[in-house]
């Protein structure tokens, strides 16, 4: 008489359970993981406190915990402790600039990514003056300042094409852009004392594109 019973099969929904090397591999790269965002946390809270002039590995260590042969580890030097901490907070700024809507028209376009910028910049001041002091010659080029760079020149491109540009001079198009929008924020940053108009930041964007494109009812 043959068994009613039957073996059971293995459950091919179960994981795998990880080989021991993997499993250890995958422990490290957790606690590297957590190690550096735990450093990135303190740096940025060190700067928000003394600022980027009072800023020292030092003091970090004494604030984070972490010895300085662990932070250079990660982060090779300084420099690229701070350049690590600006590619991930810059990632909002590139979230920002990208949720502008999208329209046919780069002149709408290029004001919204420019208060977009220029919102971000009032509402990160730190981050905002590290990265204003990388020069523009450096060859450290920080990949998500560049992400950001590249989609506001987009609309700028657009607008010369159209030949919409009542004074023919593109580079100081830009550069009045920049200014304009480095400008509000160094200000407001600098003189928290002056009581700043909450339509200022609107106002200075829709002057500019006025004063340098031709009236909008000759764009073709």
């Amino acid at each position: 008489m043959s068994s009613s019973s039957a073996t059971p099969r293995p459950d091919a929904s179960a994981s795998t359970p990880l080989r021991p090397e993997a499993a250890a591999r995958a422990r490290r790269d957790q606690s590297r993981a957590e190690t550096r965002r735990a450093i990135l946390d303190a740096t940025e809270a060190l700067l928000l406190e003394v600022g980027a002039e009072g800023f020292s590995v030092r003091k970090l260590v004494d604030r984070c915990g972490y010895s300085a042969p662990t932070i250079y580890h990660h982060f090779n030097d300084k420099q690229g402790l701070i350049d690590a901490l600006l590619e991930q907070r810059l990632a909002l700024l590139v979230q920002e600039i990208e949720s502008v809507p999208s329209s046919d028209d780069p002149v709408e376009n290029l004001s919204g990514m420019v208060s977009a910028f220029a919102t971000w910049g009032l509402n990160n001041p730190t981050h905002y003056q590290l990265l204003t002091q990388v020069p523009e010659d450096d060859v450290r080029i920080i990949e998500t300042a560049e992400r950001a760079r590249v989609l506001m020149e987009t609309p700028i491109d657009q607008i010369e094409r159209n030949g919409w540009l009542a004074i023919d001079d593109a580079e100081d198009f830009r550069q009045a852009i920049w200014v304009t929008a480095h400008g509000i924020i160094s200000m407001r940053v600098l003189r928290p004392d002056v009581e700043w108009s909450d339509t200022l930041l609107d106002r200075c964007i829709e002057g500019l594109m006025r004063g340098w494109l031709v009236p909008a009812e000759e764009r073709k």
